[in-house]
């Protein structure tokens, strides 16, 4: 039934503007290393998200949603911020801090009135406070509700009810925006946590790009478990703005930050690296049951809130709103681009990096990757990260199971331990649709060469329009932030 509902009126508009509208309240919803894939909305069968599963159900389904960098400071910063992220200067990367004189929606919607604030995660891992602001760019902290959670690394907050105490101390009549940044499903796991909530391992789907055995399935039904507690919460968080008469007027996205903690996803510009979940939904505003197929950015979000909000979009934004796509007014994007920098500042001698800058269509993938010469997930080789290995055994990739599986059983699985931890060639070209897990590089083959020119030039334009320092010959500056932060 929720299914059938999704696959409704895809051809209908999708605002329905009233002739006078209060201003939206706006709660965005974050969670912290979750690919596009793991929603029951989506499709997955080992994943039970029924928070999510309602938004898109009375909302809009995104299937092709991306970050702007599959990685925690620049995604988030991004968002904030509507900027494609080598324009954030040192939140370009992660373990920096945040800079000056960005405009973000979240201040911008406090100047005109809105009640704001955040729990859990909102901008980081980096130092906010040096660039003289008395809050996380997220928002003011609501984190003093605390409950006990139901296994080790899963957090103690209740985001739920910091929302709650978030909406109790709003002043009258003030709309509101809240920054809910659940922590998971980012590692460390509890081992067998998925298992004993009842996730069957014959129920995961193991991505081709890593082995299928039983230590990866624990693994996913790990990762697994901490979405549903996190998707517990947005339910919660639902159920209080229906109580208090709010749910019609908020406009509720969610999504994620980045791909899951596993080999070859986050931190890399591979589909299970920047593809998200998203959803969202605006009362009668946004019709239901809509699933959009068309290529979107999460920089696009800022200035959505923004022009829902009536407020001026900044000239710095690069995002675009999602407001004409959902009503109908224009198509989405064809074409996303997205990057990083570095993703782990210990994975490098003197805190380097693997820049690299990727676009992505609905046919196609191409990546080019600025330092082929050196390792994508950190110079180093070895089993984990941080547990036993100091000086960052392949770094960029967060430990677990599944990367320490992986590594001790490099020679069983000599090619995907390749595509995890081998070095890379200059350009990567992948064809999506036949290829979704992203293992076949087409780049070098002469039937793909037109079409691999024609991406690296479209990149090329759009890196050079939007000011990327790398593209206009200043990479030194995003080389001396790095260095900055080692």
């Amino acid at each position: 039934m929720q299914r059938r509902r999704f696959l409704q009126a895809l051809a209908a508009p999708a605002i329905l503007r009233p002739a006078a509208a209060r201003r939206p309240n706006i709660l965005l919803c974050i969670s912290d290393d979750q690919s596009w894939a793991h929603a029951s909305a989506y499709g997955a069968t080992f994943v039970k998200t029924p928070g999510f599963d309602r938004v898109a159900g009375e909302g809009v389904l995104f299937r092709n949603a991306f970050v702007a960098s599959p990685s925690c400071c620049p995604s988030r910063g991004s968002i904030l911020s509507g900027q494609d992220f080598y324009r954030l200067r040192a939140a370009s990367m992660n373990h920096t801090e945040w800079p000056g004189g960005i405009p973000i929606f979240t201040d911008l919607l406090a100047e005109a009135g809105y009640h704001v604030g955040c729990t859990g995660k909102g901008w980081g891992p980096g130092n906010w406070r040096n660039s003289g602001r008395k809050y996380n760019p997220a928002g003011p902290d609501y984190n003093k509700v605390r409950s006990k959670p139901p296994g080790r690394y899963i957090s103690d907050i209740d985001y739920a009810a910091n929302f709650e105490a978030f909406l109790d101390a709003r002043p009258k009549n003030a709309p509101f925006c809240f920054w809910a940044g659940f922590i998971e499903p980012h590692r460390e796991f509890e081992e067998g946590i998925g298992q004993r909530h009842g996730i069957r391992l014959d129920s995961v789907s193991v991505p081709a790009f890593l082995p299928d055995s039983e230590e990866v399935r624990r693994d996913l039904a790990d990762y697994a478990f901490e979405i549903q507690w996190f998707d517990r919460h947005l339910e919660r968080m639902l159920r209080t703005l229906e109580k208090r008469g709010e749910l019609e007027n908020t406009i509720v996205v969610v999504t994620s930050d980045n791909g899951m903690a596993f080999p070859r996803a986050k931190a890399n510009l591979y589909d299970y690296g920047t593809r998200m979940p998203l959803a969202l939904r605006w009362g009668e505003r946004v019709k239901a049951g809509r699933v959009i197929g068309d290529l979107v950015s999460l920089i696009d979000l800022a200035p959505t809130f923004l022009e829902a909000a009536g407020l001026r979009i900044p000239e710095a934004v690069t995002g675009r709103s999602l407001l004409p796509l959902l009503d109908g007014r224009s198509p989405g994007r064809t074409e996303v681009v997205f990057g990083i920098e570095r993703h782990f500042p210990g994975s490098r001698p003197n805190g380097a990096g693997y820049p690299s800058r990727g676009i992505r269509t609905g046919e196609y993938l191409y990546i080019r990757n600025l330092t082929p010469q050196a390792n994508p997930c950190g110079d180093h080789p070895g089993p984990v990260w941080p547990q036993d290995d100091p000086v960052g055994g392949y770094g960029d990739t967060d430990g677990g199971l599944s990367k320490t599986y992986l590594w001790r059983n490099r020679e069983k699985f000599p090619e995907l331990f390749r595509l995890a931890f081998g070095k890379r060639p200059a350009e990567e070209l992948y064809a999506v649709r036949e290829d979704p897990y992203n293992m076949r590089n087409l780049a070098g083959k002469a039937e793909y060469e037109k079409i691999r020119k024609d991406l690296a030039a479209r990149l090329d334009s759009y890196l050079k329009r939007t000011a990327d320092p790398r593209a206009l010959g200043r990479g030194e500056e995003l080389d001396a932030v790095m260095r900055r932060f080692p």
